[in-house]
């Protein structure tokens, strides 16, 4: 049985450029889909790594990050946060084998974050709900109304950190879907960031960040797999939103006590008209108590507040141009 060592520790200038050959690596179709040997893509993007067989884990090293993946699962973590591929590693042959569409846009996406047209200096912020719309319901509490108040203290940190901040709304009003990434277009924003909190049974807990699924690929928590979805309008920053959920995701589960539920992603609808880089945060559950108690205390609201305000500086500092 061949072992799988790959041990190619390289300048990171030279993974740079090393990138471009990915789109040469060889092909195999599984299941109508393409995947590429997981050695084959560590060695192109420069990374170091053991395949241990008898737990199926595959551990990758970069300079600066490490790569933990499991065969047969969707499930993997980047430097420690879970992130959802679109489709499960898979062992073929004796070889492990990875989608070229969750290596590219995905993994390969956040590792190597692409730099935008210019610099990052307004954000649109999308408080979920509103009106009529009250959101996920607690008794007497509404979802819309601390989506808002959470928006409000991301503004105010944002514009703080010299950020422009539009709000596609600044009160208890009623916004169509369709017409809140049309706000974020109009206002000439750089991102836009949809602020949500979410409800199921009372043990499911956590934060997740949302962005829209690659062409062709079915949603996170409808677990994955092909799809005959056509290319969106926010298809066309596949790798700046995968990164974008990435530092969101990172910082809150770090600077938080949220339990890390993973980048995920999704067709919301105002991910998929979305005509920049987005994403929808889901900052916890209003039917689980701890998340609840958080959710609606100020103090930890405030907390919320910056891990997301430092995520999306993050990404500005991997993304500005100049």
């Amino acid at each position: 049985m061949r072992a799988f060592i790959v041990s190619l520790l390289l300048l990171a200038a030279w993974a740079a450029d090393a990138r471009v050959s990915t789109q040469r690596l060889g092909r195999i179709q599984i299941s109508g889909s393409d995947y590429v040997r997981v050695d084959e893509w560590a060695a192109a993007e420069g990374l170091s790594g053991k395949w241990n067989r008898s737990s199926g884990t595959i551990t990758l090293v970069g300079a600066s990050s490490r790569i933990d993946l499991t065969v047969g699962s969707r499930r993997t973590e980047i430097s420690g946060v879970t992130v959802w591929l679109s489709l499960p590693v898979v062992n073929h042959g004796g070889g492990a084998l990875i989608s070229a569409v969750d290596a590219g846009t995905t993994i390969g996406a956040i590792l190597f974050p692409k730099k935008g047209e210019g610099r990052l200096q307004k954000i649109c912020l999308d408080p979920g709900h509103g009106g009529k719309d009250k959101g996920e319901i607690d008794g007497h509490r509404f979802e819309k109304d601390y989506a808002l108040l959470l928006a409000q203290e991301v503004a105010v940190l944002l514009k703080n950190n010299g950020i422009n901040v539009v709000l596609t709304r600044k009160n208890d009003t009623l916004i169509d879907l369709p017409a809140r990434p049309l706000i974020a277009k109009r206002a000439d924003a750089d991102l836009f960031v949809s602020l949500h909190y979410n409800s199921a049974g009372h043990d499911v807990r956590g934060v997740s960040v949302y962005c829209l699924a690659p062409a062709g690929m079915n949603s996170s928590d409808e677990g994955g797999g092909k799809a005959p979805f056509l290319h969106m309008a926010g298809n066309a920053h596949d790798e700046q939103n995968a990164f974008l959920a990435y530092e969101l995701q990172k910082s809150i589960t770090a600077h938080t006590t949220l339990q890390d539920r993973g980048v995920k992603r999704a067709r919301f609808e105002v991910l998929r008209e979305a005509t920049v880089p987005a994403v929808l945060i889901e900052g916890g559950f209003m039917s689980n108590p701890a998340d609840a108690k958080n959710i609606y205390d100020s103090a930890f609201r405030k907390r919320m507040a910056q891990a997301i305000t430092d995520g999306l500086l993050a990404y500005k500092r991997a993304a500005d141009r100049f």
